[in-house]
């Protein structure tokens, strides 16, 4: 079978047309015959990033920029669309996109920073094919960050600079003849100084010569307090052994129950004297009323009638008949005597 020349050209067309496609794609990054997942960022600025740039997670390639253009109804924010080669890579809706310089020559690139906290997996929700990224932003160019560390250092410089300069201004005003003379009397003064420390030395090495035997004897007397007290070790222990066993004993005593049956005695004590002093009770009622004072007053005033009339009429209390006349009035006996006597004497003691 023989193949024409046309078809043999057509052919090698076909084939070269074929393996510009497979090299197009392969310099761009992506897959042949695969179709990778597209997605949406918006940025306020390119800062220069252009179609085939990598889109990076962990410094790893998982994609690559396909448009970068101006947003159709805001000029000032751009779109970035972008493509994620592995379709194992889920993104969840709260993931980030940032814009980075990949390199120290500023090469631009995505990199995509998936959620990483806690949400219930009710709620967890992924990005699809075709979706815009809710987060995204741009890295501090290395310039800013430059600028950021450099000028506040300038700045410092600057003001050091120009405080050396007034430093060198002060010495170059200060340094003329008077300043001179001024520094010479100082001097002098220093020397006059250096001269009266010396002599006070002088002065201070003699008083410490004479002092000296004081001294030595100062530290016999506390030689001889220690060896006493080392002497009185044992006394001392004993002392502090007897302290220690006193402490003891109150210790083991029941020394808070009597404080408190004490306490309460008291409190009951205060309670009594309470009461009395309110009138209440026998011996309130006898300190705060005068019924059994006056009482004794009438008592004492009818004995002592009863006694004045007995002086003045014995007959017509006590009578005696030698011939058996019938006796008037009261009757007496040795008892009744007795506890006469012993009315009038109680009445005496009062």
């Amino acid at each position: 079978m023989r193949v024409s020349k046309e078809f043999k050209v057509g052919l090698l067309v076909v084939l070269g047309l074929l393996l510009l496609f497979i090299g197009v794609n392969f310099l761009k990054g992506g897959g042949i015959f695969s179709k990778n997942r597209e997605f949406y960022a918006i940025f306020d600025n390119s800062s220069g990033l252009q179609p085939s740039n990598e889109v990076q997670m962990n410094g790893v390639k998982v994609g690559q920029v396909l448009s970068v253009e101006l947003k159709s109804d805001n000029a000032n924010k751009v779109v970035v669309k972008f493509s994620i080669d592995s379709d194992e890579i889920l993104i969840p809706d709260s993931s980030y996109i940032e814009l980075i310089s990949s390199d120290i020559l500023g090469t631009k690139a995505l990199d995509l920073n998936l959620f990483s906290g806690e949400i219930a997996s009710g709620d967890l929700k992924y990005y699809e094919d075709q979706d815009t990224f809710k987060y995204s932003g741009t890295e501090i160019s290395i310039e800013e960050q430059i600028n950021q560390e450099i000028l506040p250092l300038k700045k410092k410089t600057e003001e050091l600079i120009g405080s050396v300069e007034s430093i060198i201004v002060s010495v170059n005003a200060f340094w003329d003849t008077s300043a001179a003379y001024t520094i010479d009397e100082s001097l002098y003064e220093v020397r006059d100084a250096i001269d009266k420390f010396g002599e006070l030395a002088n002065n201070l090495s003699v008083l410490i010569s004479n002092e000296t035997e004081q001294v030595d004897r100062i530290l016999e007397d506390v030689h001889e307090i220690t060896d006493n007290l080392s002497n009185k070790s044992d006394k001392i222990s004993n002392v502090i052994d007897n302290i220690s066993a006193i402490s003891d004993t109150l210790a083991d005593s029941d020394i808070k129950s009597v404080i408190v049956e004490t306490k309460t005695t008291l409190t009951e004590l205060n309670g009594v004297l309470a009461d009395v002093n309110s009138g209440q009770g026998t011996i309130g009622k006898l300190l705060h009323t005068d019924s059994l004072h006056n009482e004794l007053i009438q008592t004492n005033q009818s004995l002592q009638n009863l006694l004045d009339d007995f002086e003045a009429n014995p007959n017509k209390f006590v009578h005696f008949s030698v011939f058996g006349r019938k006796v008037k009035g009261y009757q007496t006996t040795n008892e009744r005597e007795d506890i006469l006597d012993g009315v009038l004497d109680s009445l005496q003691g009062i």
